[in-house]
């Protein structure tokens, strides 16, 4: 996300790692609007590619999540839950699961997900 970096953690950033330092509404002129997506927050962008890739670029989880972003199920090596985890947003991948620690809020990744 480039306007704001949300903590994430242990204070580290939340947004993943094509991040660039940008200030309030501060969008690259030069890219072609279809390389960049907005976030819930209309001042805050993202690459295009980074939009329902599984993790919470946001900060928000508006670029996984509608109403913002209509993003397809989860695929094949991810489980659908509500996340606990930060850096995810309504899918976890699945060798999360059945690991002996809690990544959605009602348990699911260890008492109902297949596993990896």
């Amino acid at each position: 996300m480039n306007k704001v970096f949300p903590k994430g953690e242990n204070g580290c950033i939340a947004a993943g790692p094509k991040v660039l330092p940008g200030g309030e509404g501060d969008v690259p002129h030069s890219l072609p609007h279809f390389l960049m997506a907005h976030c819930g927050d209309p001042a805050s962008w993202i690459y295009s590619d980074q939009k329902c890739d599984g993790t919470n670029n946001c900060g928000d989880c508006s670029d996984e999540l509608s109403p913002v972003t209509v993003c397809p199920p989860c695929g094949p090596g991810w489980w659908r839950c509500p996340s606990t985890v930060f850096r995810y947003c309504g899918c976890i991948p699945r060798h999360l699961c059945r690991d002996h620690v809690q990544h959605c809020s009602d348990w699911s990744d260890e008492y109902a997900c297949p596993g990896p």
